[in-house]
């Protein structure tokens, strides 16, 4: 998987409360777009995605989506993470018709398209740290979620 790019500007902490899935999504992509990471069409290609394909992962404790679009949207291999301090009902993964509440947005701009699958277990295998995800979300700060996340991500 070639190098992806991950870094302060890139994180977000969302304490309002009445944020939804497509504000999210929006804050995200328009952190990658304005560093040049992803085309200008990625984040309508995102929202559509997402509503054919959701990304929440309900861990029976706190909960991690994981959206992403097609390759052709993005420019350079990116991640950007939000930090949802209320957390934002999200459709799962595994049954689109449900929904669980999120708290850690982990939104992937791949190139290369079978590293998506590579990202996947990353992110997986932190999501099944829930201790390790608890104290990611309690952080107030964007450098403190990079520094936490950049060497499970990178």
């Amino acid at each position: 998987m070639s190098a992806l790019h991950f870094d302060e500007s890139l994180v977000r902490i969302f304490n309002e409360n009445a944020l939804d899935t497509y504000s999210v999504e929006e804050e995200l992509a328009g952190a990658l777009c304005a560093g040049g990471w992803v085309k200008e069409t990625y984040a309508n290609a995102l929202h559509e995605r997402e509503e054919a394909f959701p990304t929440a992962l309900d861990a029976q404790g706190i909960n991690v989506a994981i959206p992403h679009c097609e390759t052709e949207h993005v420019n350079q291999g990116a991640v950007a993470v939000g930090v949802l301090k209320h957390p934002v009902s999200w459709r799962r993964m595994d049954d689109s018709s449900q929904t669980c509440d999120v708290s850690l947005v982990v939104m992937l701009a791949l190139v290369e398209a079978h590293a998506h699958l590579e990202m996947l277990q990353k992110v997986i295998a932190i999501v099944q740290d829930q201790e390790f995800v608890g104290t990611v979300i309690a952080q107030d700060e964007p450098q403190e979620v990079y520094r936490l996340l950049s060497d499970r991500l990178l």
